[in-house]
């Protein structure tokens, strides 16, 4: 993978990220999808892009014009945002977030004010001081 591809693997800020995935999780994340003008994405590209987004540390989302507080572990997103940075119909973008919660790679929470997403396939991450930190919304139960 080159450089612009590994911005979008993990979060800024962290040294190593602690993950578990079900093997239909891994099949998929192998594969690709199409978007509307028919270029292929690796799906690991795709969820990349959504761990990318990930808090840290508590705070406020950026770059929306009704942010939440965010726990460490959690994202704000729009399907219109990734509808648009995907190149993919709105209803496209909610069925693959369905899928990808159906297979334990993310949890969605959508509201009339904000739409939340946490990772619980993500066990922890150690940032730069070398301190490991659990993930607050990580399944204990989902199959490994």
């Amino acid at each position: 993978m080159d450089k612009e591809t590994y911005r979008f693997i993990y979060p800024t800020g962290i040294t190593s990220l602690s993950l578990v995935f079900s093997q239909k999780a891994l099949q998929w994340l192998y594969g690709t999808t199409t978007d509307d003008n028919g270029r292929e994405t690796g799906n690991f590209i795709l969820f990349g892009d959504l761990l990318a987004r990930m808090a840290l540390t508590a705070g406020e989302g950026k770059g929306f014009r009704r942010p939440l507080t965010l726990s460490a572990g959690q994202a704000q997103y729009s399907e219109e945002q990734l509808s648009a940075q995907w190149n993919m119909g709105r209803k496209r973008i909610r069925n693959l977030l369905d899928a990808l919660t159906d297979m334990g790679l993310i949890d969605t929470h959508r509201s009339r004010v904000a739409s939340l997403m946490t990772f619980p396939c993500v066990r922890g991450w150690k940032p730069a001081d070398g301190t490991f930190i659990s993930n607050p919304f990580t399944h204990e139960h989902r199959e490994e």
